[in-house]
């Protein structure tokens, strides 16, 4: 039986006690009260010691949800570095296939200009030819490397985007569990607090008519 159930025990003995004729005082079971007072002094401790136990658990679900907090937060911070350093490698790759492209185009326009001159028949028609097709070239070169930059700056900012979005969500869960938990702790704690004081209560509530009972006497 808990502390309560004995300080049950202490009011009903106080109820059944027997009035004194022609007096306010009334007669009660010393014994049984000073046996009940003396089981509730060896039940204090083990009542604190649970209510400590309490508290410790509860600690140690607020360090656990700290520690799956903090493991969180790292791997979606490793998760977004991995997003942008494959999408800085891939629009590394598409620059450099632009720029290869545009060098190729380049070559190949210049050799055929350089064939054209060379047929001594055509050569004027041959050497506007070539510059004109260089000029294209050159033209069309710079457009694809123009193009590649932008779709590799494209490519990098949606990585950067979507790797900053999970570092929010992540942190925004982690913030969310940890708030749950210490109201969760703390609304334990409360009631651990609240039954010792209403135990203690009772407690001095019965010594008071104890005393009173034995001060009639």
């Amino acid at each position: 039986m808990n502390v309560q159930g004995k300080l049950d025990l202490i009011e009903e003995v106080l109820d059944n006690g027997t009035s004194i004729p022609f007096s306010s005082k009334i007669a009660v079971d010393v014994d049984a009260i000073r046996t009940y007072v003396g089981d509730i002094r060896l039940d204090l401790p083990v009542e604190i010691e649970k209510a400590q136990d309490i508290v410790e658990h509860y600690n140690s679900i607020i360090k656990k949800a700290s520690t799956e907090a903090s493991v969180a937060t790292s791997t979606a911070q490793k998760q977004a570095d991995e997003i942008v350093g494959a999408a800085k490698e891939h629009a590394k790759g598409v620059l450099d296939n632009a720029e290869a492209n545009a060098s190729s185009k380049i070559a190949a326009a210049t050799e055929q200009a350089r064939r054209m001159v060379e047929s001594s028949e055509i050569a004027r028609l041959a050497q506007e030819y070539s510059d004109k097709v260089r000029s294209q070239a050159t033209t069309d070169a710079e457009e694809i490397v123009k193009n590649a930059k932008a779709e590799a700056a494209a490519i990098v900012q949606d990585a950067t985007n979507k790797a900053e979005a999970i570092k929010r969500s992540v942190d925004e869960w982690s913030e969310n569990m940890r708030v749950a938990t210490n109201r969760y702790v703390s609304d334990i704690m409360k009631n651990s607090d609240d039954v010792l004081s209403a135990n203690i209560a009772e407690i001095r509530k019965a010594r008071q008519s104890l005393q009173a009972s034995i001060d009639k006497r």
